[in-house]
């Protein structure tokens, strides 16, 4: 049924799409999905172009090319999020911030503490503040860390770089908080 996509996949090196797909979602080789996600993109690759071709009443490479290529990122684009949400469920992270003040233990003697890391949390991006959630719940080493968000170790320093100096700020702002009380 796709032997023309996947003739077509064969000819003139276009499975350089492919590969730059997975270059511009930053999938490295290193990956241990790496071989899966070339696999899918293939079989994308097939599909998209049989479509294409049921469309169009000529196919020139200037036009089925960008085609393709948005078919093959979207597909992959999908697994990969398919593949965090599947992760994140089996972590058990909360899925918003009222869940994660839940589950961590806060007596009254806490409330400092709460508020502070709800200040901290109010102030971090969607992604710092996943680095956060891990941060809070395990005790993963740094390169853990990093495959369980998907993203490189370097990430992971610039995120704890981001956050202390905001951690520290709101520290110093409760510390004269209190102190103005007292």
């Amino acid at each position: 049924m796709y032997e023309t996509g996947f003739a077509y996949l064969l000819q003139a090196e276009h499975e350089k799409v492919i590969y730059g797909v997975l270059k511009r979602l930053n999938v490295s080789r290193q990956s241990p999905d790496y071989e899966d996600l070339v696999v899918e993109g293939q079989i994308a690759f097939a599909q998209a172009y049989c479509a294409y071709c049921q469309t169009h009443d000529s196919v020139t490479e200037e036009a089925v090319m960008p085609y393709l290529y948005q078919k093959v990122k979207w597909r992959l684009l999908d697994l990969l999020r398919k593949q965090t949400r599947t992760k994140q469920r089996e972590c058990g992270l909360p899925e918003n911030a009222d869940e994660l003040w839940m589950t961590v233990n806060c007596q009254n003697d806490d409330v400092i503490i709460r508020d502070l890391l709800e200040r901290l949390w109010n102030l971090c991006t969607p992604k710092e503040r996943k680095f956060l959630e891990i941060q809070l719940y395990s005790n993963l080493n740094l390169v853990k860390k990093a495959k369980m968000l998907e993203i490189s170790r370097k990430t992971v320093y610039k995120y704890k770089q981001d956050i202390l100096p905001e951690l520290s700020n709101q520290v110093r702002k409760n510390y004269m908080l209190i102190c103005n009380v007292l």
